[in-house]
């Protein structure tokens, strides 16, 4: 049985939980990281999604109050694939810790790769802003993906991202 406030208050704890575990990693960064997160629950279809999407600066402050840089190996801040395992232990950690699933369930949830999807450093911060602003004030679909209202059906176009971004409606 779907249970909201279980599945989000994982979201909340399991993506903090996750960073903090890579940052304080001196391989990785060896400092106390930041974190700005967003949740946003529904996906291009508007089908039930719920993620988090979250922005961590480049760098934290050290034990002794002081600001370190990450040493950044390849194109992220830490490593993609491993933070998709840590984060889908610490997920499915925190949602047995709120519910009871069943096992069937939490082993098919193991079975599955989790991504967690990593972008490049933002280059200004206007684009900060812009990324926020799209997530914290915009409404679930917007006018211009509407294409058509009649008493029974409203017709929209949706961009399928399995499928390299084609639109769909």
């Amino acid at each position: 049985m779907y249970q909201p406030k279980a599945v989000y208050e994982s979201l909340f704890e399991t993506a903090w939980k996750t960073v903090y575990c890579f940052a304080k990693d001196p391989k990785h960064l060896g400092a106390k990281a930041g974190m700005i997160a967003i949740l946003h629950t529904w996906g291009q279809q508007l089908s039930l999604h719920p993620h988090r999407h979250c922005m961590v600066p480049g760098g934290g402050l050290t034990k002794n109050g002081k600001c370190k840089t990450a040493k950044v190996q390849g194109k992220f801040l830490f490593p993609v694939k491993a933070m998709s395992k840590v984060f889908r232990a610490k997920y499915l950690q925190a949602l047995k810790s709120r519910t009871q699933p069943e096992k069937e369930l939490i082993n098919a949830l193991f079975q599955k790769e989790w991504v967690v999807y990593a972008k490049r450093p933002f280059g200004h911060p206007k684009a900060v802003l812009e990324y926020l602003g799209r997530y914290s004030h915009k409404v679930a679909i917007s006018n211009h993906r509407i294409l058509d209202i009649d008493t029974q059906n409203i017709t929209f176009s949706y961009k399928d991202y399995r499928q390299g971004e084609k639109s769909w409606k």
